[in-house]
């Protein structure tokens, strides 16, 4: 997985406000990490920082707590939901 410095990754994801939305909603549903593995949503086990438009927000890795992947929920003709789709990930560098 492609890793964006801070700065790049900021623009990809855009206009971001905190989560409001019921993330219960994809429990179950697989998504590309930039840990470059695959994970199952679930809530409980899932940090979500926060969201933005579009059906974006940026999720914790379950393994490495470092690194953040943005995720874009996938909708066919804007109507039917698709799955989850990885768009850049970042590793939050210690100080």
């Amino acid at each position: 997985m492609n890793l964006f410095d801070e700065i790049s990754f900021e623009k990809s994801c855009g206009k971001m406000m905190p989560v409001r939305r019921n993330m219960s909603t994809f429990n179950g549903d697989k998504f590309q990490c930039a840990c470059g593995g695959e994970h199952t949503f679930d809530v409980n086990m899932i940090s979500v920082v926060t969201e933005g438009l579009n059906g974006r927000f940026v999720v914790i890795c379950p393994h490495d707590p470092q690194l953040m992947s943005l995720i874009k929920t996938k909708m066919k003709w804007g109507l039917m939901y698709q799955g989850l789709e990885y768009l850049a990930g970042h590793k939050i560098e210690e100080a």
